[in-house]
C-alpha cells in the first residue's frame, strides 16, 4: 500500500524480478506459499523481540490471508534474514541465495514520505507484482500505537501482500493523477471514493466538523470535505484494499452483483480502478497464476495457517572471479579483461570481502585462493598480480563454475552464500556445459553473477543467473568498456547489506576518441554528497596516452599520484581525503602526437563523504528476455533517489547498445504510462528500436546540469489510517539537490523473434491521469485535463483523439466506439486536432448539450496513430451538472487555507489531521450515513442527452 488517506494496462511485460536479476522466489502449491523472504536492514539494532513480532505479525496475517482469499492461501514457510552485525546463534543458519536486495519484505528505518506507515513498492502495472514491502522496526514494536493508527496488523500485512502478490492497487483517493476524493455517479449521486459504497460513514468539513457543501466550482463537494467511514456498526465485507481497520471488511471487493457487501464500485476514481480498467481485485486475482484455470481452490477441513520460521544470517562478502581464457578470449579481448578486473580488485571490492580467482578454458584451474581485502594494498595487489594474461583451448564454462564452488569450499567452509562472477566470450564446447552443473549450483547455495563478453557468448549463460538469482550483463566487446566496468560495479554496489562501509558510487563512465595530433577535454561534477576516495581511470588498446587531471579551483593535480600501468594499458589517479566540490576538467591526448586517433575509456568513481545519504541510481527493465513476438517493448526503468526519498526533476536518459546500433531514450516521471506514480523518483519509458536479434545492454546516465532537480520529503499515499502518524514539520516538503551527474548499469535485454514487421503494429499509450478540473453550471461547461501520449507508445505525437461523453458510466465502459463522440465544434476552449507530444499536457472545455438536475456526463478519451491503431481506453471521469448554489462564505474562507496546506503537506498529511481531528468527536449520531447500495446504479441512461 501506499500513503495516508489521512494523510497491463503495460501489457505483460513485467517478470516476478526486475533488472537482470530475479527477487527472490515465492511459490504457491495446493494453497501454500512458501519460501517468503522478511530481511532485516543492517544498520537495525540487535533486537530479539523484533523477530517475535515479526513471526507474531505474519502469523496472524496467515490467518487473514486465508479467509481474505476463502481459505485458498495462507503462509507455509518464511525466512528471516538478520544482519551479519547481528550476535550469531545456533539457531541462525548460513544464508544460500538469500539477501537484502532480493527480500519480499524489508524491516529497515522509515522512508520519511510515509514514516512508519506501511506501503508497498511497485512499479508495474495491474496484475504485475510488486517489489517489496516496506515495514519499519517501530511499526512491528509499537503494535499498540500501530494498530491504534491502522487497525490491525494482520490485515494491514494481507492489504500489502495484495500489493505485492496481485498487482492491485488502492481504492481510497490518492495523490495520483486521475483519483479523486468524490464523484459523481451515474445515479446523480455524488459519492465519495471507496470500495464497497456499502461501506458508510460521514462527510465532514476539515475545518468546521460540519457536514460538507457542494462546490459550485467542481460539481462535488468542497477540497476541505472528507469522506470518514463510521468505526462501529459497519456490515460491508470488503474491501481490504480500502479500509483494512474496519472489523467488518475482511475481503476483497469482486463482481458478484448478488452480494452489495463486497460488489466492487466501477465508477469510483481511485488508483485500482484507473489502473486494473475498473476491474475488482478479486477479478484480477482470479486472472494470476496464483488462481487462474481454477488454481488453488478452497481447503476444505480444518486448516493450521500457522507459518514455519527459518533464521539465516550471512557471513563475509565471498567471491571468486571465473574468468574464460579460451582461444576466442584471445587479443585485445583478455587485455580488456585485464584491464576491467584489474579496476574491480584495486578499487571496487570493499575492505572485508573475500576474493578469490578461477580461469578456464578446456577445464577449470585455480588461479588465486580466497584472499581477504584489508587497508593494506598488498592483498589487493597480490589478487591482480594473479589475473590471466594469455588464452588459448576451448571452452568449457561448467568447469569454471565447479572450480569456482571448491574455491568457495576451501578451508572447511561452505560454499553457501558465496558469489561467482562468470564473464564467458565464447560457447562450452567442452564437458561439463552449463546445464551439467545448474544442480551443483543449487546443493552449493550459490548466486551466480554472469557477463556476456560479446554477442558471440554463449545462449545458456544467463542460465546460470536465473538459476541463482543473480545479475546478468552484456559487454558488447568494444574499445569502449564502460559497460563492462559498470556490470563489474554492480555485482558490489547493489549488495550494499554485505558491506560494512560506503561502497563506490560511479558519476562518469563513458569513452572519448582521443583525435591524432589532438586532445579531448571532459568535464565531471563531483557534488557535495560524495567525494571521499575519489578514482579517475582510464583505459585503452593502443599507444600510450597522456592525461592532465584540472580542480575546480583551476590548480592541477600533481603528477605523484598518477598511476600509470603501461602492461595493463591502465591509469588511475586516487585523490586523497575528500575531493572538492566542482567541475574537474579531464584533458586526454595520446603521448605520441603522431599515433592515430584511439578510444580511451573513462570512468569516476567516489563514495560518500557526509552523514547524509548521497544520490544513487538503480537502473532496472521490465523483461530481460524478450520474444518480439509475443511482446514487441520492453520498459527500462531507472530509480534515482537519496535514501529513501526521491529525486525528482532530473534529465534521464537510457543508453542502449544493441547488434547494430546504440540509441538513447529520455525516461520520464510523469505519471503517463509506462510510469505508474507521478513524482515517486522511478523514471521510466518504453524501448521498442530493436534492431536484430541479440543482447542489448543498457546503462543509465542522470544529470542535474539544469540545475532543476529537488529531494521530496512530501507525503505519499499509503495505508487508510483510523487517526493520522506524525510528521517532522520542520523538514521542507521539497529540498533542492544542487548540480550532480551518476551513471548505473541496466543489465542487458536478450532478443529473439526480430522482424522489421515488429515496428508497424504499435500503438499510443493508454491515457491514465483524465481528470474534471472544473464545471461551469451557468457557461454549461467541463473542463477536462490529460497528459498526452505518443505515436507508437509513449514516444512521439498522435495522430488521432477520440474523446467520447455519455449520461451513464456503463455506456462508456462498455460500448465506447457507440458512444457520442466530442468534437471541435463542441469545445469552447482548446483544439482535438492540435495534438501535443507526448508528455505534454492537454486542455480542453466542453460545451455539454443540457445541465440541471439528475444531469451528469462521463467522459473517456483514447488515442490512434497514423496507421488507426487504437490506444486503449483511459479512464472514465465524470461531471455532475446541477444547480448548485454557493458555498456559504463561513466555509469559504477556508479554501484558501486548504490549498496552502495542500501544497505544503500533501493530501495524505491533511487528511491524516483530519482523521485524528475526526477521530476525537464523540460520534453520538451522524450527520450524514451513505445510502445503501442501489443495484440499478450506473443504468440510469444511456443517453448523451440526459
Amino acid at each position: 500500500m501506499k500513503a495516508l488517506f489521512v494523510v497491463v494496462v503495460l501489457l505483460s511485460l513485467i517478470c516476478t524480478g526486475w533488472c537482470s536479476w530475479q527477487r527472490n522466489q515465492i511459490t504457491l502449491k495446493n494453497g501454500k506459499y512458501r519460501n517468503l523472504l522478511v530481511a532485516i536492514n543492517k544498520d537495525i539494532p540487535e533486537n530479539d523481540e523484533l523477530i517475535d513480532e515479526i513471526k507474531s505479525a505474519f502469523t496472524g496475517g496467515s490467518s487473514k490471508l486465508f479467509e481474505a482469499t476463502y481459505n485458498r492461501t495462507y503462509w507455509k514457510t518464511i525466512t528471516i534474514l538478520v544482519p551479519k552485525s547481528w550476535t550469531p546463534k545456533p539457531e541462525y543458519e548460513p544464508v544460500t541465495s538469500e539477501s537484502f536486495d532480493r527480500a519480499n519484505v524489508i524491516i529497515d528505518s522509515p522512508n520519511p514520505r510515509w514514516d512508519d506507515n506501511p506501503y508497498t513498492h511497485q512499479l508495474g502495472g495491474c496484475g504485475e507484482a510488486g517489489e517489496y514491502i516496506h515495514l519499519t522496526p517501530n511499526y512491528l514494536l509499537d503494535k499498540q500505537q500501530s494498530e491504534f493508527i491502522w487497525g490491525p496488523v494482520d490485515k494491514l500485512l494481507v492489504h500489502e501482500w495484495g500489493h505485492l502478490r496481485w498487482g492491485l492497487f488502492d481504492e481510497y483517493t490518492t495523490s495520483d493523477a486521475g483519483s479523486a476524493a468524490f464523484y459523481a455517479t451515474s445515479d446523480h449521486v455524488v459519492e465519495a471514493t471507496r470500495c464497497s459504497l456499502a461501506i458508510k460513514g460521514e462527510y465532514v468539513n476539515i475545518f468546521t466538523l460540519k457536514q460538507c457543501y457542494l462546490d459550485p466550482a467542481t460539481g462535488v463537494y468542497q477540497p476541505e470535505c472528507v469522506f470518514f467511514p463510521i468505526l462501529e456498526g459497519q456490515v460491508a465485507t470488503a474491501s481490504i484494499m480500502y479500509g483494512q481497520f474496519l472489523d467488518s471488511v475482511k475481503t476483497f471487493c469482486n463482481s458478484d452483483r448478488s452480494d452489495p457487501l463486497t460488489l466492487h464500485d466501477v465508477e469510483a476514481p481511485h488508483k485500482h480502478n484507473i489502473m486494473c480498467q475498473s476491474k475488482s481485485c478479486w477479478d484480477v486475482m482470479l486472472e494470476t497464476d496464483d488462481f487462474k484455470n481454477n488454481n488453488n481452490p478452497p481447503i476444505a477441513g480444518d486448516t493450521d495457517t500457522t507459518p514455519n520460521f527459518r533464521i539465516v544470517q550471512p557471513g563475509d562478502r565471498r567471491i571468486v572471479l571465473v574468468l574464460d581464457t579460451s582461444g576466442s578470449m584471445g587479443g585485445d579481448n583478455i587485455e580488456i579483461l585485464l584491464q576491467a578486473s584489474t579496476h574491480y580488485l584495486r578499487y571496487t571490492v570493499d575492505e572485508g570481502s573475500y576474493v578469490g580467482i578461477v580461469h578456464f578454458d578446456v577445464k577449470g584451474n585455480v588461479l588465486s585462493e580466497l584472499v581477504l581485502i584489508t587497508n593494506e594494498t598488498s592483498s589487493r595487489d597480490t589478487l591482480v598480480a594473479a589475473l590471466p594474461k594469455v588464452a588459448s583451448g576451448g571452452t568449457s564454462i561448467g568447469s569454471g563454475v565447479l572450480m569456482g564452488i571448491d574455491v568457495l569450499s576451501r578451508g572447511g567452509d561452505k560454499p553457501a552464500g558465496g558469489y561467482l562472477l562468470v564473464i564467458s566470450d565464447g560457447d562450452n564446447t567442452n564437458y561439463p556445459g552449463i546445464p551439467d552443473v545448474l544442480d551443483d549450483i543449487d546443493t552449493a547455495g550459490v548466486i551466480v553473477d554472469t557477463i556476456a563478453f560479446t554477442d558471440a557468448a554463449d545462449n545458456e549463460l544467463r542460465d546460470l543467473s536465473d538459476a541463482s538469482g543473480g545479475l546478468a550483463f552484456f559487454f558488447a566487446g568494444d574499445a569502449d568498456i564502460s559497460t563492462l566496468n559498470n556490470a563489474f560495479s554492480a555485482t558490489i554496489t547493489t549488495r550494499p547489506d554485505l558491506s560494512s562501509q560506503s561502497l563506490p558510487i560511479t558519476l562518469y563512465s563513458g569513452s572519448q576518441t582521443v583525435p591524432r595530433n589532438g586532445n579531448v577535454t571532459v568535464l565531471v561534477f563531483i557534488d557535495a554528497g560524495v567525494g571521499l576516495d575519489t578514482v579517475f581511470s582510464f583505459s585503452w588498446i593502443g599507444a600510450l596516452i597522456e592525461v592532465v587531471l584540472e580542480k575546480p579551483d583551476g590548480s592541477l593535480v600533481d603528477e605523484s599520484l598518477y598511476n600509470i600501468d603501461t602492461q595493463t594499458k591502465l591509469m588511475t589517479i586516487k585523490i586523497g581525503g575528500t575531493a572538492p566540490t566542482g567541475y574537474w576538467k579531464i584533458t586526454i591526448a595520446n603521448a605520441l602526437k603522431s599515433s592515430p586517433s584511439q578510444v580511451v575509456t573513462v570512468n569516476v568513481e567516489s563514495k560518500q563523504s557526509t552523514n547524509e545519504d548521497p544520490i544513487e541510481v538503480l537502473a532496472l527493465v521490465s523483461d530481460p528476455t524478450v520474444d518480439l513476438n509475443n511482446v514487441p517493448v520492453v520498459i527500462i526503468y531507472a530509480i534515482v533517489t537519496k535514501g529513501y526519498l526521491p529525486v525528482l526533476n532530473v534529465q534521464v536518459v537510457a543508453v542502449i547498445e544493441g547488434p547494430d546500433a546504440i540509441e538513447e531514450i529520455l525516461l520520464l516521471d510523469k505519471g503517463a504510462e509506462p510510469d505508474i506514480t507521478i513524482d515517486d523518483g522511478v523514471y521510466s519509458g518504453y524501448f521498442f528500436s530493436f534492431t536484430d536479434n541479440g543482447r542489448y545492454s543498457i546503462a543509465i546516465k542522470v544529470e542535474n546540469s539544469a540545475n532543476t532537480a529537488v529531494v521530496s520529503r512530501a507525503k505519499a499515499t499509503g495505508s487508510l489510517p483510523k487517526r493520522p502518524d506524525t510528521i517532522n514539520k520542520e523538514l521542507p516538503a521539497f529540498e533542492p539537490t544542487g548540480m550532480f551527474v551518476r551513471t548505473a548499469s541496466g543489465g542487458v535485454i536478450e532478443v529473439e523473434g526480430y522482424s522489421k514487421q515488429n515496428q508497424d503494429k504499435l500503438s499510443p499509450s493508454r491515457i491514465l491521469d483524465l481528470r474534471v478540473l472544473q464545471t461551469s453550471y451557468a457557461e454549461q461547461s467541463v473542463i477536462l485535463q490529460w497528459t498526452a501520449v505518443g505515436d507508437d507508445f509513449d514516444k512521439g505525437t498522435a495522430s488521432k483523439y477520440e474523446l467520447m461523453a455519455a449520461g451513464n458510466y456503463t455506456k462508456l465502459f462498455e460500448d465506447f466506439e457507440n458512444a457520442l463522440l466530442v468534437t471541435n465544434n463542441d469545445l469552447l476552449q482548446g483544439n482535438l486536432s492540435d495534438i501535443s507530444s507526448a508528455g505534454f499536457t492537454e486542455k480542453i472545455t466542453i460545451k455539454v448539450p443540457t445541465k440541471g438536475e439528475n444531469v451528469t456526463y462521463f467522459f473517456a478519451i483514447r488515442a490512434a496513430d497514423e496507421r488507426g491503431n487504437m490506444g486503449d481506453v483511459s479512464n472514465i471521469v465524470s461531471a455532475n451538472m446541477e444547480y448548485i448554489a454557493s458555498i456559504p462564505e463561513e466555509e469559504n474562507s477556508h479554501t484558501a487555507l486548504w490549498a496552502t496546506l495542500g501544497s505544503i503537506l500533501g493530501v495524505a498529511l491533511i487528511a491524516g489531521i483530519i482523521f485524528g481531528m475526526f477521530y476525537h468527536r464523540k460520534m453520538k449520531k451522524q450527520t450524514k450515513v451513505e445510502k445503501g447500495l442501489d443495484e440499478t446504479s450506473g443504468k440510469v441512461n444511456n443517453t448523451y442527452e440526459p
